[in-house]
């Protein structure tokens, strides 16, 4: 909790994802929300690589469409009602498949909150399975920090921003653990300058 709380206290918008069924899942969850910013389900999928265990609450490749469903409603229920949105945590093979796709999509629908898909996979079905039901979706454009360095993370961030220049937006995923020690100082130096710029830094529910 000492480094969401590094992002939390953010004076700029910026969302949480929260894996589900973990130790401090609920807590993390209730911080995210009583700091005022936008909380989201990081809801674990199976990778291609089989031996990478995505953690509990997740989506396995020998579910049914109604286990799909069933394991990210309670997951959402865990966080709690202040869910706006769930991403893919991993879930490069999940993510392929269209059924599944389509299954997670129909959980989005019916809470009434928005689907970011992750990309962990160029051959996603996400786009493909929201067409199917005249849904608009969210997906990430870049990564901040594949790299643990403060140079290639504002490398990544400027890749997003001329992204955004290009496309009017753009989502960038950055991951709260592993980047604590660099990223909240990173977005605090470069939002009065962004902000002095005319960009806009939002939620994703704002973004649909």
């Amino acid at each position: 909790t000492t480094n969401l709380r590094k992002y939390t206290t953010l004076s700029f918008p910026i969302t949480i994802a929260v894996l589900p069924k973990l130790q401090f899942s609920r807590e993390c969850a209730r911080i995210v929300v009583a700091d005022k910013k936008e909380l989201m389900l990081h809801q674990p999928m199976q990778a291609q690589n089989l031996k990478m265990n995505p953690g509990p609450g997740a989506i396995l490749p020998d579910m049914d469409l109604k286990e799909v469903y069933a394991t990210i409603s309670q997951n959402l229920a865990e966080l709690g009602p202040q869910v706006k949105g769930f991403n893919n945590h991993e879930g490069s093979l999940i993510t392929t498949d269209l059924n599944m796709m389509g299954a997670v999509l129909d959980v989005a629908a019916d809470n009434k909150i928005y689907f970011v898909d992750s990309r962990t996979s160029k051959d996603s079905m996400a786009t493909f399975a929201a067409l199917e039901r005249d849904m608009k979706i969210l997906e990430r454009e870049v990564f901040i920090d594949d790299v643990i360095s403060r140079s290639e993370m504002l490398k990544q961030i400027l890749r997003g921003i001329d992204i955004a220049n290009k496309k009017g937006k753009v989502i960038m995923i950055g991951h709260v653990d592993k980047s604590a020690k660099i990223l909240p100082q990173l977005f605090s130096e470069l939002y009065p300058e962004l902000k002095a710029k005319g960009y806009r830094l939002v939620y994703p529910s704002q973004l649909l």
